[in-house]
């Protein structure tokens, strides 16, 4: 019988509606980005109702020690039609845990996925050519709107192409535990 080593892990939760729609309208396309996706990053906004919204949900997590999460500002992704986010992780700062929180999720959008980085490992030697694995390079969690996805923040991740006109609005951002 077949068993899976080493999985993925990552929290999956419904939180519902949090209104930062009063932000939308003020993201742009960030220029340092491989993509068009327009960002609040940079733009000052409150976001202390949405970290005390989510926060809650990380003191869920089964931490090894106790410590103190430290939130950075979170920021919004808006992708119109024709954006995506390419492949990235989020290592810089020190960052232990990344999340993303889906504003909005029109049907047939864009969808956020993990790479599954054991993936090259069976293409490497052809493995995948001659052993029928269950495998596959990238997951795509099954979201709605209202989720907030927790993951290690050396996890690469990615939206795909948002082909619809109805924009698909994102709240991301990372934090760290201190001691």
């Amino acid at each position: 019988m077949m068993q899976l080593c080493f999985p993925t892990v990552y929290w999956h939760y419904h939180v519902g509606h949090i209104d930062v729609s009063d932000l939308v309208n003020q993201c742009v396309v960030n220029t340092e980005w491989n993509c068009l996706v327009k960002t609040s990053r940079g733009v000052k906004y409150n976001w202390s109702t949405f970290i005390e919204t989510i926060q809650p949900y990380f003191l869920q997590l089964p931490y090894k020690k106790q410590g103190s999460l430290k939130f950075s500002d979170p920021w919004m992704n808006v992708y119109e039609k024709g954006c995506y986010q390419e492949a990235h992780q989020h290592l810089a700062g020190g960052h232990q845990l990344s999340y993303c929180y889906i504003a909005e999720l029109p049907d047939d959008s864009g969808k956020f996925g993990f790479w599954n980085e054991q993936f090259r490992n069976y293409c490497s030697n052809s493995l995948n050519e001659i052993v029928n694995f269950d495998v596959v390079e990238w997951g795509f969690p099954q979201v709605q709107q209202g989720d907030l996805l927790i993951f290690p923040s050396f996890l690469i991740h990615q939206v795909t192409y948002h082909g619809i006109d109805e924009p698909r609005v994102t709240v991301s951002g990372n934090v760290r535990m201190l001691d």
